[in-house]
């Protein structure tokens, strides 16, 4: 099987990034789509083969008390959470397959399945096959305040809307944050993180990839703190801010701003490293990075490097 790979490719999910998965004379592609808040797996998950007949989908759905969870994606797979007003989880996991004969799609889309063992869910996929091309994503509706722990394998996660508490891990794969809060945990290996219009206490941690910020004029909550490790970092500034920023990197880093983001900064330029502090005395936003250089970026006209 040639399994699809559902990426936060670089720092967002939407279509446009899709994966694309090579294997032998096989090129199989999934995008995932996160612009807006609809839960039909038609508008979410796109599976395209071309080497295939014809493409299956499906789909399943799961209803869960209230209670700490921990969601694995399938292999490949790709998780969107978003917070609702009702007391328990909702969960849909869509799925699609290109192949070539069509009663043996619905068979294996049939295998494919949400597993629940307690406090713990997971996928349930066929084994590999190079006779297919599967692809999944899973999209859960959590009660406010919820507690989630979410892992991806070269697979995406998305926290859209989100109130509560989680972890997310992806290993080759990314995390894209948006209008979310709470005390949340982001670990990516070899892709990136993206937070927009966030607040609480974030912390966002990306080893092999890049992290962009799209700050809100006010963040509300105790700061996020953001460091990546070989890569770089791109900050988005209102014009209005009043939350304090600090960036840095080694004396190696570049610092661009563009537009009037960084106007009266505070800079630290010495053997040590780069600083850069505006936006208010007490820096709630915290971003670092190691071998990457630094955008800040503000509405308006572009300025030169630091």
């Amino acid at each position: 099987m040639k399994r699809l790979i559902l990426l936060a490719a670089g720092l967002s999910l939407c279509y446009g990034l899709a994966a694309v998965q090579h294997k032998g004379s096989h090129i199989s592609s999934v995008s995932m789509n996160d612009d807006n808040l609809s839960d039909d797996c038609t508008e979410r998950l796109r599976v395209s083969n071309d080497d295939f007949r014809t493409s299956v989908r499906d789909e399943e759905t799961r209803s869960l008390p209230n209670q700490p969870l921990s969601i694995s994606a399938e292999h490949n797979g790709g998780i969107r959470v978003t917070t609702w007003d009702k007391p328990d989880f909702a969960l849909k996991l869509c799925k699609q397959v290109s192949v070539d004969d069509e009663a043996e799609g619905r068979r294996l889309l049939a295998e494919t399945k949400i597993v629940v063992e307690g406090g713990h869910v997971s996928i349930s996929a066929p084994e590999s096959d190079d006779h297919y091309s599967l692809g999944t994503l899973l999209l859960v509706k959590a009660p406010r305040n919820a507690k989630l722990d979410l892992r991806v394998f070269n697979g995406g996660v998305s926290l859209t809307n989100f109130t509560g508490t989680a972890t997310a891990h992806a290993h080759n794969g990314g995390i894209a944050l948006r209008r979310s809060t709470g005390k949340l945990s982001l670990d990516a290996q070899n892709g990136g993180i993206s937070i927009k219009d966030c607040g609480g206490d974030i912390d966002a941690r990306v080893q092999n990839g890049g992290i962009s910020v799209n700050l809100p004029e006010h963040w509300d909550g105790k700061g996020l703190e953001a460091h990546t490790q070989n890569g770089g970092l791109v900050l988005v500034v209102p014009k209005n801010m009043t939350s304090g920023v600090e960036v840095s990197g080694s004396n190696y880093t570049s610092i661009i701003c563009k537009g009037d983001a960084c106007d009266g900064a505070e800079r630290t330029w010495d053997s040590r490293g780069r600083i850069l502090r505006f936006g208010g005395s007490n820096p709630q936003i915290r971003a670092t990075t190691v071998n990457g250089g630094i955008v800040i970026e503000a509405r308006g006209h572009q300025r030169g490097e630091l």
